[in-house]
């Protein structure tokens, strides 16, 4: 022991030498806390806070020799624990505190320290850590945060018994290592989410256990949770006695046990009892010198009341002499008050004249100032001025050059846009039967009948080719109930279809024996067709002619339903003007043709029926678990059902089958009778004529080509 302690004096004489930078306070400092761990039976050992920078000779030997279980070194200097002695010594070590120091890496030979359950290392300049940390088997918490780690050393894993790890704060560090999983124990992983590349961002938010699960997973390991708790871990793992690698126990008898446990006892009452007379006897020290400070204190608050009262004393004499002086003056004449009084205006109305001529000559120069830099403003303005007209006339110039070159090229392009025109124009008079077609196709686009005819083959062939692929989605999943319901409803729209084509193929030949007697009627000029066309397209609504957009199938489907197609083209003007159908109300129908007081209930009735429609597939579309309101809401009136989609909206909404022989074109041909819409034209006039149908394998009386618009 006594070797020990010359070893710690010279290391503490090299410490802080004649070139060393600490104080004389830290130098005390570090003396006492040597007195205190010899002295003191605790097993700290508390050497922090003393600007240390290299760790002192011997104290491992201490820490050895006096059985010192926590070692405190942090707010120190320290670079690396060298110098102190063997780190073998420190084999019974169970807490070691090396943070707030200057640590660029830690020794291999920390291996040794085999009993050590507590490491913090936080707030150091670590880039690594050393793989002989596997060799720390009883450790249970270790602190690396506010470091420079770059990456974790894999030997983490081996850790059996590690509970706590913190990593935050190191900016540097975007991975954990996979193998970090086989630490088992670990119950709080810290560490900075937003830098991590693996795990992701969002599994580093997460708790400990469901980033552990991740890493299970990457390595293909089963998790299993700590099952035990925090003291059962300590129980198991920080035994009541200390393993020394080195050293080997011979059998003690129960009386020199008992013996050593009574010594032991004895030590520790009289080191209790001396520490108790140290203390008592600083409270004593303590106290002498608060009443020696708040004797001090009086002292001072005395001798300041003395000076106030002095001081009130002067003032209250300075206050009677100017009184007695003012009672003198008032005993005086009138006639000297009044001299006294017109001497004392005449010199202020002296010193006035002079500040009078004196504020004159300091405006006179500042105005004389103000002048001159007007007029040098003046200038530059002029300067400009002119710099600026002559880059005006230089752009005029300019423009107009431009202008000229370009009222040249225009000349020459309306000129030849004229010829082309002319050329055009020639062409097309001179092509009789060509503008006969050509107002034969307007009338059928603007004819009413024709168009409300157009909407309801179409609304039907839609419908056909609708029920063909339920017809074969059912056969795909094997699902046979329903047949006959599907079987009735073809029937009955085919039906309906060669009914509404029967009446197109008739409006159609009105419309040509009309054109046949506008002919036989009318003296015709070089113009005739032409002029026709422009009538018809000067009277047809301007919106029937939109291609940008369609009505949407499911007002037609109301319309439809309520016996009112054939009054879509009075409907125009409201399903083209990008306003509400809401809006509409009876007079407005009244107003744009029609008539009959049944059909303007029956369109109110369809709107209604269609904004329902659309406000219910809204609000499924939002919320599915949401109350569909019997009346649309006042948030669902605000919406801008128009009764038309766009052209997107339309080829998206489109029930679009395969011809299920080609599997490649859209079906275009409904077979009769079955009714069934499965094939396109070319696979049924191919050369291997189609005499049953794909779908059902009835025989085909005749089909029906449509187009689904």
């Amino acid at each position: 022991m006594g070797c020990g302690v010359s070893c710690l004096t010279q290391t503490t004489m090299l410490l802080f030498g004649k070139n060393s930078n600490n104080t004389n306070e830290s130098r005390a400092k570090l003396e006492r806390k040597l007195y205190l761990a010899k002295e003191s039976p605790e097993p700290d050992f508390d050497l922090s806070d003393c600007q240390l920078r290299h760790v002192p000779s011997g104290i491992y030997s201490i820490c050895k020799v006096y059985r010192k279980h926590h070692l405190y070194l942090h707010c120190n200097n320290l670079h690396s624990l060298e110098g102190g002695g063997q780190l073998s010594d420190l084999y019974c070590l169970k807490v070691l505190n090396i943070s707030s120091n200057k640590f660029l890496q830690l020794s291999c030979d920390i291996k040794y320290l085999v009993n050590l359950t507590e490491l913090y290392v936080q707030d150091n300049n670590l880039k690594d850590i050393p793989n002989s940390i596997e060799f720390l088997q009883s450790l249970q918490i270790l602190n690396v945060s506010k470091n420079r780690l770059k990456t974790l050393t894999p030997s983490l894993g081996k850790l059996k018994t590690l509970r706590q790890l913190d990593i935050t704060e190191n900016n540097d560090l975007k991975e954990l290592c996979p193998e970090l999983c086989f630490a088992t124990n670990i119950i709080s992983l810290k560490l900075d989410s937003e830098h991590f590349i693996f795990p992701p961002a969002g599994v580093a938010r997460l708790e400990t256990f469901e980033i552990m699960s991740y890493l299970c997973k990457q390595m293909n390991v089963d998790y299993i949770p700590p099952s035990s708790t925090d003291s059962e871990i300590l129980s198991i793992q920080s035994p009541s006695y200390v393993y020394d690698p080195f050293l080997k126990y011979n059998m003690t008898t129960w009386e020199e046990h008992e013996a050593a446990v009574m010594e032991q006892e004895n030590k520790f009452h009289e080191a209790a009892k001396q520490q108790r007379e140290k203390f008592l006897t600083k409270v004593l020290q303590e106290q002498q010198e608060l009443d020696s400070e708040i004797a001090r204190i009086h002292e001072a608050k005395e001798v300041e009341r003395q000076r106030l009262l002095k001081a009130i004393q002067d003032d209250e004499r300075e206050v009677e002499c100017l009184v007695r002086n003012f009672i003198q003056s008032d005993l005086l004449k009138p006639e000297i008050l009044q001299q006294q009084l017109a001497h004392e205006q005449a010199e202020h109305d002296r010193l006035l004249e002079i500040t009078r001529q004196n504020y004159d000559n300091i405006k006179r120069v500042d105005v004389l100032k103000a002048m001159e830099a007007l007029i040098e403003e003046d200038f530059s303005i002029q300067h400009s001025k002119k710099h600026y007209e002559d880059s005006l006339n230089d752009m005029k110039h300019s423009i107009l050059m431009q202008e000229m070159e370009g009222a040249v090229k225009l000349e020459e392009l309306l000129s030849a846009k004229d010829q082309s025109h002319t050329v055009l124009v020639q062409q097309l008079l001179e092509d009789e039967d060509l503008q006969k077609a050509m107002v034969a196709s307007l009338i059928e686009r603007v004819d009413s009948r024709s168009w409300s005819l157009n909407q309801e083959i179409a609304l039907i062939s839609a419908h056909l080719a609708r029920l063909s692929v339920i017809e074969q989605e059912k056969k795909k999943l094997q699902i046979s109930c329903n047949y006959n319901e599907l079987l009735h409803q073809r029937m009955q729209l085919v039906n309906l279809l060669d009914d509404l084509l029967e009446q197109r193929n008739k409006r159609r030949k009105q419309l040509v024996d009309t054109l046949k007697e506008m002919e036989n009627e009318t003296v015709k000029t070089t113009d005739f067709w032409l002029r026709n066309y422009q009538k018809l397209i000067d009277s047809a609504p301007k919106n029937l002619l939109e291609v940008g957009k369609q009505l949407d199938p499911v007002l037609a489907n109301y319309l439809l339903q309520e016996g009112v197609i054939h009054c879509l083209p009075f409907l125009v003007k409201f399903l083209f003007s990008d306003k509400s159908l809401l809006n509409v109300t009876i007079d407005d129908l009244r107003e744009n043709g029609v008539s009959l007081s049944s059909d303007r209930k029956s369109i109110l009735r369809a709107i209604n029926y269609y904004v329902k429609a659309k406000t219910q597939i809204h609000s499924l579309a939002d919320n599915v678990d949401r109350v569909i309101p019997s009346a649309p809401t006042e948030e669902d009136v605000e919406q801008n059902y128009t009764g038309v989609v766009t052209t997107s909206e339309t080829e998206n909404s489109i029930l679009e089958s395969e011809c299920v022989i080609c599997m490649d074109a859209k079906c275009e041909v409904i077979f009769i009778p079955c009714g069934h819409m499965c094939c396109c034209q070319p696979c049924t006039e191919s050369e291997k004529k189609i005499e049953s149908c794909p779908l059902c394998r009835d025989n085909i009386e005749r089909t029906i080509k449509v187009r689904v618009a």
